[in-house]
């Protein structure tokens, strides 16, 4: 009997020790196909992911297309000419249709004698040959012994003067800036180069018309406490009350409260409108962008929270639901604007810092890409198409009745 126990609780251990390898394997096969199937992978420089129905939308790849999507790159993919949204088809020839065949080539390939890169880029062929070769950032390093680390100053003598800053009409304010006397800098060097990336090398390459000069940072300038001008909470888009938006929309004057400026996602599902006036939310008031910022708070551990709008001066309660929390608003100050450059609206009789930090490069795109994707606006039923044909409207938008 002694012996037949013994056995017994041999074989139980043997089944338990078994169970727990198949389950130790099972993990690693999972995560092993979850890295391949899925995410992102890196080489050469560029970071690529499986083209989803979106991302072709977004960079114009053909639905019969195959490949994988850069969504970024860096020296020595950027120097090669790869941008971000190209498709990658094939390296030396051989095809990537995935995640999985692209880390397969990529391990077997090096940049020493150059790689051959075939690329779709907005449905037209490109082909590229990267190489492994030091970067523009390590040149001017180089060069030019300049710190790619560090924004602001540049290499020899600066003097000090006054730059007008537009403020509105018969305005102006005035701020202490470094000019460069040094004109070491080549411009064919940065040919290849962004602004935002040009200033990140450490060179300042201010506007045409403007000296190279040097700014405060934007922290120096408080970039993170200028005045609001935009939030977002669960697909609103609100933005501060003004006179002629108060005109235009017919806001009775005794309502204090932010603008829906536009919709999407729970908001939309919610009925409230672009044009209804956001006055409180669980009874808190919402004078203004940062009274709405600190009422979402109160309520981002929540599912759901009642929402009280002015709309036409009839107010209004909606229910703002959401799947996970309710989380809180995101906001905006004003664009950054360059020195001495126009008023981008009518004065508001304060300085233009009040809401603005001043840069040279590098704070804004020059077309505003967030308004093409990824959170299409609602449009209304037969309604003429915001852009080119990208299939069904109702696959991305909400389409309203008319």
């Amino acid at each position: 009997m002694p012996n037949q126990i013994k056995e017994y609780h041999r074989k139980r251990m043997q089944r338990f020790w078994l169970v727990v390898m198949i389950v130790i394997i099972g993990i690693f096969l999972l995560a092993a196909l979850m890295h391949i199937g899925a995410g992102d992978a890196e080489w050469g420089g560029m970071s690529v992911s499986n083209a989803t129905p979106m991302m072709m939308m977004e960079h114009n790849i053909p639905k019969d297309e195959q490949g994988v999507v850069v969504d970024w790159c860096e020296d020595p993919a950027y120097a090669a000419g790869v941008r971000a949204g190209d498709l990658l088809k094939a390296i030396n020839n051989q095809r990537i249709k995935n995640l999985s065949d692209f880390l397969k080539v990529t391990k077997k390939t090096s940049l020493a004698p150059g790689a051959l890169l075939d690329i779709l880029r907005n449905g037209q062929p490109l082909y590229i040959t990267m190489e492994n070769k030091i970067g523009i950032h390590d040149q001017l390093k180089k060069s030019l012994n300049i710190d790619p680390g560090t924004t602001g100053t540049t290499a020899g003598n600066t003097s000090t003067t006054d730059v007008p800053l537009s403020a509105g009409v018969g305005k102006s304010v005035h701020i202490p800036v470094a000019v460069n006397n040094t004109q070491a800098i080549i411009p064919a060097a940065f040919a290849n180069r962004s602004p935002a990336e040009t200033a990140e090398a450490g060179v300042n390459v201010a506007p045409k018309g403007i000296p190279n000069m040097s700014l405060p940072t934007p922290k120096e300038q408080g970039a993170a406490h200028k005045e609001l001008v935009e939030g977002h909470w669960l697909g609103l888009e609100l933005i501060p009350l003004t006179v002629e938006l108060a005109t235009e929309y017919r806001v009775p004057p005794d309502i204090k409260g932010v603008l829906v400026d536009e919709i999407c996602l729970e908001a939309a599902e919610s009925g409230i409108l672009a044009g209804d006036m956001v006055v409180a939310i669980e009874d808190e008031s919402t004078p203004d962008l940062t009274a709405f910022s600190e009422a979402t708070r109160n309520v981002k551990n929540r599912s759901k929270a009642k929402v009280l709008v002015s709309r036409r001066g009839k107010l209004m309660t909606f229910i703002i639901t959401s799947d996970r929390t309710l989380g809180f608003s995101q906001n905006e100050a004003a664009q950054p604007i360059t020195p001495g450059a126009l008023s981008p609206h009518r004065s508001r009789n304060k300085p233009c810092t009040t809401c603005h930090i001043i840069m040279l490069t590098g704070g804004q795109l020059p077309t505003d890409a967030g308004d093409i994707l990824p959170n299409p606006p609602p449009i209304a039923k037969g309604a003429v198409a915001p852009h080119e044909y990208r299939g069904k409207c109702k696959t991305c938008h909400i389409i309203l009745k008319k």
